[in-house]
């Protein structure tokens, strides 16, 4: 299990500057206040979500005091992205805050329980997809958000025809490619091949007790195995199987709680 959820149930005036060899996904519950990241300051109020790279060093400070919850996680959505830290504000329902909470208050061990391991990750892909639905919400072309959508839904689909659905659009399909990785960091088969290699990372923490690589793969949209295991490879630098073994031993053994 490659990430651990925590949260305060005591309020802090400040919280001093510190790293962490993961991800961190920092909810503030109550206060305001503000935190630095890398020497730069942002604003939090309730509802306030920073999502900090590994390595970045942050803190907190609130004359009112604030309490927050966090997930540490080393597997995280935004990888490919160059932000240091982003910023998300929960939608007025507390989606986030709903998630979060249904998975901290979780009643059993992960570490001993293979369903409730199972379980957590998929409250933490739920978290994950809402904060990538918000960051591809915000100033990004209809039709490149309706491809990032039909290519997300048929992430599996070992059939789906990438260029007919690029010809369908109202653009050539060159201009298309052009706006879609100004936008999106990536060109769309690239873009299609990691939404497929982040399910696989899924399946493979998830299921890899009961389905072999190849059964993996085969539900990832690759009828080659082989070709899986390269392109698995060159995304993560580790092979299926090592990236299996290497989240295994990689639960946060030496984080600094807060």
């Amino acid at each position: 299990m490659n990430f651990f959820v925590m949260s305060q149930n005591r309020r802090f005036y400040e919280y001093p500057p510190h790293r962490h060899d993961f991800w961190e996904v920092l909810l503030n519950i109550e206060g305001r206040g503000t935190a630095v990241v890398d020497g730069r300051e942002y604003e939090f109020c309730p509802g306030t979500i920073f999502c900090i790279r590994p390595g970045s060093v942050h803190s907190k400070k609130s004359d009112e005091g604030f309490v927050d919850g966090s997930v540490l996680v080393g597997d995280f959505c935004f990888d490919s992205q160059e932000e240091d830290v982003l910023v998300f504000q929960d939608d007025e329902r507390q989606s986030f805050y709903l998630l979060f909470k249904l998975a901290f208050e979780y009643p059993l061990n992960p570490a001993t329980d293979t369903y409730g391991e199972r379980f957590l990750r998929s409250i933490l892909d739920a978290m994950q997809n809402l904060l990538c639905h918000w960051k591809d919400d915000i100033g990004k072309n209809k039709e490149v958000l309706y491809v990032q959508n039909v290519l997300a839904a048929h992430v599996s689909d070992m059939r789906f025809n990438l260029a007919e659905l690029i010809e369908g659009t109202s653009y050539s399909p060159n201009h298309f490619r052009k706006l879609f990785k100004e936008q999106c960091g990536c060109s769309p088969l690239q873009y299609y091949n990691k939404l497929k290699i982040q399910l696989a990372k899924q399946k493979l923490l998830q299921n890899k007790s009961i389905m072999t690589v190849e059964e993996i793969a085969r539900d990832c949209g690759f009828e080659d195995p082989y070709y899986f295991s390269r392109l698995f490879k060159k995304n993560t630098g580790l092979s299926p199987m090592q990236y299996y073994n290497h989240s295994k031993e990689a639960m946060p053994k030496d984080l600094e709680k807060r």
